[in-house]
């Protein structure tokens, strides 16, 4: 990044280096950089290495000049859809359009260097899976099986909620008793 400008955010993604969902549409980089780079359509705040200077003038005003004064927006909602232009020619949107037509654009969209997005990695199914994302919405249980990381002792030892033994904190006798009336 500090050698070339145009690189601006450097994701570790979460599957393969493949064209799917916010990754619409991605080509190997042959430019300037140290290690392996992939562009990509898309604009992730998933795990992801960015100059300082890119968050402090270019994303955060973007993100405040959007709607609420970008308080009830996730930073990927301001920036991965004004990056795609939906509908609109000249954007990310437009480039994936066409390549599922079955053409193969030689241009990238002309605002594409303001955004400089790029996955860590070559284009290939074989590569990425560079993080894992583990949920943290209430006590669900984190995707793809990884355990309760919010009590690991209850991981290890396995949950007797699941066994069919009365949970912690369950009273006993509480609720109906079959074939009595009232109560």
């Amino acid at each position: 990044m500090r050698r070339n400008a145009a690189i601006k955010q450097v994701r570790l993604n979460v599957r393969a280096n493949i064209a799917k969902g916010f990754d619409g549409f991605i080509a190997n980089y042959s430019g300037d950089s140290s290690v392996p780079l992939t562009r990509t359509c898309g604009w992730s705040d998933a795990a992801h290495v960015v100059p300082t200077r890119y968050y402090l003038d270019f994303c955060i005003p973007i993100n405040e000049a959007d709607s609420f004064g970008g308080k009830r927006k996730f930073m990927e909602e301001s920036m991965h859809y004004r990056m795609q232009r939906n509908f609109m020619p000249g954007g990310c949107w437009e480039l994936k359009r066409n390549a599922s037509l079955g053409g193969r654009p030689t241009e990238w969209p002309d605002d594409f260097d303001k955004y400089g997005t790029y996955l860590y990695g070559v284009a290939s199914p074989s590569d990425g899976n560079y993080m894992a994302h583990r949920t943290l919405r209430g006590r669900a249980e984190p995707q793809w099986g990884l355990g309760n990381h919010l009590a690991p002792e209850e991981a290890m030892r396995g949950s007797s909620q699941r066994r069919g033994g009365r949970g912690r904190g369950a009273r006993r006798g509480s609720g109906r008793r079959r074939g009595r009336i009232g109560a």
